[in-house]
């Protein structure tokens, strides 16, 4: 998954970049998200106009940098509607919480990818460096949220890889065979 992941984020980039607008979210709506979020790199790395793609309709997705380590880096996301752009609304994410065995929420997700195209976001958190642990998953816009539609965890630093096999699928639960 998580190779599969980092090949998307070139492809996403390069058709992003070709349906890829720019929003003015205001300050105070931006620092809000960010407190919420508990994000750590500083709100000026954000940049004064943000690089928008299209969601749904007249909807914007917002990527904002929230946090960065030595071989990864986390963003939160804002859906916009560009004609009000105060309004501008941090998405919440589900996602699998593995302690405690059910769905929990996350602001900020770790490596993420947008595909305008099919609507689906996808993010990949590695244990360690190499990538042979970690978690990633896969949502999907509603129209009104990302609905969780994968989670994948491999919490064994083994040197074997981490890929989207299902063995390492969290949720939806798998049926047991």
């Amino acid at each position: 998954m998580i190779r599969s992941l980092l090949a998307g984020v070139a492809l996403t980039a390069a058709a992003g970049n070709a349906l890829a607008d720019t929003v003015k979210i205001p300050k105070d709506v931006l620092e809000a998200g960010w407190k919420k979020a508990e994000c750590s790199v500083d709100l000026k790395e954000a940049g004064d106009e943000q690089e928008a793609q299209s969601l749904t309709g007249k909807l914007k997705l917002v990527e904002i940098y929230c946090w960065r380590a030595a071989y990864q880096a986390g963003s939160i996301y804002f859906v916009v509607d560009p004609d009000a752009p105060d309004k501008a609304q941090l998405v919440r994410f589900p996602i699998w919480s593995i302690s405690k065995k059910r769905l929990d929420w996350s602001y900020a997700l770790s490596n993420p990818d947008y595909d305008p195209e099919t609507r689906k976001l996808g993010m990949g958190h590695k244990g360690r460096g190499m990538g042979d642990c970690g978690v990633s998953g896969s949502w999907k816009w509603t129209g009104r949220e990302f609905r969780l539609i994968g989670y994948w965890s491999k919490p064994n630093c083994d040197g074997k890889p981490f890929d989207d096999s299902r063995r390492w699928q969290v949720y939806p639960p798998r049926k047991k065979s």
